[in-house]
């Protein structure tokens, strides 16, 4: 068992790192043009999620969500009495990492603030593209439609395949799985796969402490609260993905888990 200093640090510094380069890659992508699409945006967040478990795993479990911890919960695989301290690591991470990147990114915040309504840069950036650095909008693409529902259902669906991966690759019963040294790249494309597939409608946010707290930079940076925190928010990016990491745990324990024991077994 991790103790408590050592595990708030590993999920802290993981958070950060995660949250630090995936969402400076978003604000690159938005304000500088700097990638084409969600492939590689989502490369990003893959190789820095990876990066971050090899970096803190001997720290915490290297959980980085707090829908992942409470699914862990769930699971047995963490202790309830430990949850708050991975709680409080990620959320501290998260909004540690945004708002830095709002202070690297200010001047050009404030100048894209300061165009006329519907004026954007040589970039193609205004402020109202500008913010949806940190606060995720669905649907991402104005062309798409998608309400609270769909929304909810792509975020939920996307913790439920992340944590059937997790046990998968972290389970002795899995005879198939790769080895400890290479686990964390497997987990990091199942993100980036997941930003290709869900990130076009939702953003692809897979986290609440990853939303929420960039969402709070947001509105320190000059957002509308209301529009930062638009209805829906609390459905799609933190209920949904909580709940979708529980049915991922619970789908583990009482389908695929024993599966595996018992092939290992055979």
């Amino acid at each position: 068992m991790n103790s408590p200093a050592r595990a708030f640090s590993g999920e802290l510094l993981g958070t950060f790192l995660m949250c630090f380069f995936g969402i400076g890659a978003v604000a690159t992508a938005v304000m500088a043009g700097a990638h084409t699409g969600p492939f590689q945006v989502g490369m990003v967040w893959g190789i820095t999620i990876a990066i971050a478990i090899y970096a803190t795993r001997n720290l915490s479990c290297a959980h980085f969500n707090p829908a992942v911890s409470i699914a862990m919960c769930v699971a047995k695989r963490l202790p309830w009495k430990e949850l708050p301290i991975y709680l409080i690591g990620q959320c501290l991470g998260a909004l540690l990492a945004a708002f830095i990147l709002w202070l690297y990114f200010e001047p050009t915040l404030t100048t894209l603030a300061a165009l006329p309504a519907g004026e954007v840069s040589p970039k193609g950036a205004d402020w109202a593209s500008a913010i949806t650095v940190w606060a995720e909008p669905y649907p991402n693409n104005p062309g798409l439609t998608i309400g609270v529902l769909q929304g909810a259902l792509g975020e939920g669906i996307m913790l439920v395949i992340l944590l059937i991966i997790i046990f998968s690759m972290t389970e002795d019963a899995n005879v198939g799985k790769p080895g400890d040294m290479i686990f964390p790249l497997f987990i990091g494309l199942t993100i980036t796969m997941g930003i290709c597939t869900v990130g076009p409608m939702t953003d692809a946010g897979f986290n609440p402490a990853r939303d929420i707290m960039p969402r709070i930079v947001a509105c320190i940076a000059g957002a509308d609260p209301a529009a930062v925190f638009e209805p829906g928010v609390w459905v799609v990016y933190v209920i949904a993905p909580i709940i979708g990491g529980i049915v991922g745990a619970l789908l583990w324990m009482y389908w695929l888990e024993p599966l595996h024991k018992q092939a290992a077994e055979a």
